[in-house]
């Protein structure tokens, strides 16, 4: 038992077995194809990548979820996602290429979080980018292909979830709020919701902390009241933070001000200036937190949720474009063949990632617990080309499907145990193998998974084998049958057995395999 536990796969990541594995496959293959016959050609990237590459991308705030290490003085991590790794692709080698660009990834990612269920710390991603297009009809194509995917796979009982981050983000900006705060707000907006205001302004406040005046900053604030006051502090919170304390410290000695303290001088310099700069941010925090409270609110059927959307859009002076550039999006969506899912407007949608700029959306499906589980989600993220070294603006939007999520929700089940196969062949005598070969191998050729009795069991033991296997039919040959030109055929479910020439054996093992699969 120790020697296992040593060997075993690294916690959150996990062995897949045959029957689920089949499962995940048919599940890449249906959506590739899918992706395939709307334009989206193929990219494979680098399953390593330069850390550089995702903090310039989600900051670094990704770093703590990263499996990154330093190999040969170069800094690299395993691919969290794909899109930073597309787009560096198109940065690098694609930038003269016809837009709109449509390409599609299936693959591995890995990200460092706690391991939980339906999320391990290794899982397989398929996804779409859309580079060079904006717009109602190319978010339409994005949510329409995204949904589709999912019908093609025999999913319809889904829900998309649409939003808007610049919604939120427009808003924060607008008020001036420091960049760290603005940053916290964006990423807890979610938390909010879901946890209530008071836990989000506990986080707040254990961050940010108050800044609390004692004895050292006295002398700073007479400084400050001599130099002029409030115009001081006002030019202080436009400088940069080497300008604002080379101000302070020429200040204090202009006016021969000493600071009676034990603490270091450049520290007591820093404390005031977060004071400075952050005293005008609580009524701002004020009027941001009332705005998402009321942003995560505005969730259900389009029908309902836009004239609300206007109403909030005009009562605290945001852009009107944001809402009806998603009603057009949903109009051109209706263009287009009928969806199965439903469709709902969620405003307070956040992805947690800062680079989104415009449409986000993500799709539930229900479990048979009745809880909802995430299969896709993606956005627009118009700026993310130009953050990663593009020449010129270019607009980008994409998704990706959570590929273990979805066959899961299929029922893969299976145990490590179980192997699926279309044929087994069983020879008598040796003297049969070599005509068994003949026979598998034009089995193969009609794409049958065949295999071979090799290791010499009597006949009875090899058809236990092939019941463990889990093999749908059993070919039998022995002397008697080579001399007739024909061989057993067994149907293992039905255990009825037939005489077949050997020319008509690979006719009569499709017809049966089809019959079985129509089952």
């Amino acid at each position: 038992m120790a020697t296992a536990e040593k060997i075993s796969a690294l916690r959150g990541m996990r062995d897949v077995f045959s029957a689920e594995y089949a499962q995940r496959r048919q599940v890449e293959r249906t959506l590739e194809r899918h992706l395939r016959l709307h334009g989206y050609a193929p990219i494979e990237v680098p399953i390593l990548e330069n850390t550089e590459l995702y903090l310039r991308k989600s900051g670094e705030e990704i770093s703590a979820r990263l499996y990154d290490f330093t190999y040969g003085n170069r800094r690299i991590a395993l691919r969290p996602e794909m899109t930073a790794s597309v787009l560096r692709a198109y940065v690098e080698r694609m930038q003269d290429e016809a837009l709109p660009l449509r390409m599609q990834y299936t693959g591995p990612v890995f990200r460092y979080e706690k391991p939980q269920q339906n999320r391990y710390r290794q899982f397989t991603m398929t996804g779409a980018e859309l580079l060079g297009a904006s717009g109602a009809m190319a978010d339409a194509e994005l949510l329409h292909l995204a949904c589709s995917g999912l019908e093609q796979l025999g999913v319809s009982d889904y829900e998309l979830v649409i939003g808007h981050s610049g919604l939120l983000e427009s808003y924060l900006q607008k008020l001036g709020l420091r960049k760290q705060l603005l940053n916290f707000l964006l990423r807890n907006m979610e938390n909010l919701r879901k946890r209530g205001l008071p836990q989000v302004v506990e986080s707040l406040r254990a961050i940010f902390p108050e800044f609390q005046l004692n004895a050292d900053d006295d002398a700073l604030e007479m400084a400050a009241d001599e130099a002029g006051g409030d115009h001081l502090i006002m030019a202080l919170r436009e400088m940069t933070d080497a300008e604002a304390r080379q101000a302070i410290t020429d200040l204090l000695s202009s006016l021969n001000i000493r600071i009676d303290t034990n603490r270091d001088e450049g520290e007591v310099i820093d404390r005031l200036l977060r004071k400075i700069r952050e005293a005008d941010q609580a009524p701002k925090l004020r009027s941001a937190l009332d705005y998402m409270e009321r942003l995560g609110q505005l969730r259900g059927a389009p029908a309902h949720v836009l004239p609300r959307a206007r109403a909030l859009a005009a009562e605290f002076d945001l852009d009107p474009r944001m809402i009806s550039g998603l009603e057009a999006t949903l109009d051109r969506m209706a263009d287009c063949v009928q969806l199965r899912g439903e469709i709902a407007l969620d405003l307070g949608l956040n992805r947690g990632l800062h680079y989104y700029t415009g449409l986000i959306f993500e799709i539930h499906c229900p479990t048979p617990t009745g809880e909802a589980v995430q299969v896709c989600g993606g956005g627009r993220y118009d700026r993310l080309i130009s953050i990663l070294g593009g020449g010129a603006a270019t607009p980008a939007a994409g998704f990706a499907y959570g590929v273990e999520r979805i066959a899961r929700l299929l029922n893969a089940g299976g145990s490590a145990s179980q192997h699926r196969l279309d044929a087994y062949l069983i020879p008598v005598t040796e003297a049969d193998r070599a005509a068994c070969q003949q026979i598998a191998k034009a089995l193969r050729a009609g794409e049958a998974a065949v295999a071979l009795s090799i290791d010499g069991r009597s006949l009875r033991r090899s058809l236990k084998q092939a019941d463990r296997l889990g093999a749908a039919l059993v070919i039998i040959l022995g002397e008697a049958e080579r001399e007739r030109g024909s061989a057993i055929l067994r149907d293992m479910r039905s255990h009825q057995e037939w005489q077949v020439a050997l020319a008509e054996l690979p006719n009569r093992v499709q017809a049966l395999l089809s019959a079985d699969a129509a089952r």
